[in-house]
């Protein structure tokens, strides 16, 4: 199962995308929403990120106070999918990374000496 990345960088409020291979995503499971991480693992030396979220491969969003690998069933009765005042049961992943997991949020904290333009250089459209 592949893992997508995304690495989002506050400074320039940009995003930037990479499919992890499988040693790549070995990495990462067993690790926490919230948990601090070196990023050399993906050639991005000197910088360091939290993992802010991520999604299961149903596409199910991982949430940060449901503990576990799997799917939950929730009640909710304000937020996170529910506009309703209404209470709500709600499946969600939990907040550990598995193989089953699909897509990793990371917020970068730390800075390395490279840029992440240099690091992921953007493809530019031809429009004509």
């Amino acid at each position: 199962m592949e893992i997508k990345l995304v690495i989002n960088d506050p400074k320039s409020g940009k995003s930037y995308n990479k499919t992890l291979s499988q040693e790549e995503s070995e990495t990462l499971l067993g690790k926490k929403i919230g948990e601090e991480t070196d990023l050399s693992f993906i050639g991005l030396d000197g910088y360091s990120g939290m993992i802010s979220g991520g999604s299961y491969m149903t596409g199910t969003p991982m949430m940060k106070s449901a503990d576990g690998t799997g799917l939950k069933r929730i009640l909710t009765s304000r937020g996170f999918g529910n506009r309703r005042n209404v209470r709500l049961r709600k499946s969600v992943a939990g907040n550990t990374f598995s193989q089953f997991s699909s897509q990793v949020d990371i917020k970068i904290t730390k800075y390395g000496e490279k840029t992440l333009e240099e690091i992921f250089p953007q493809k530019k459209e031809n429009n004509g």
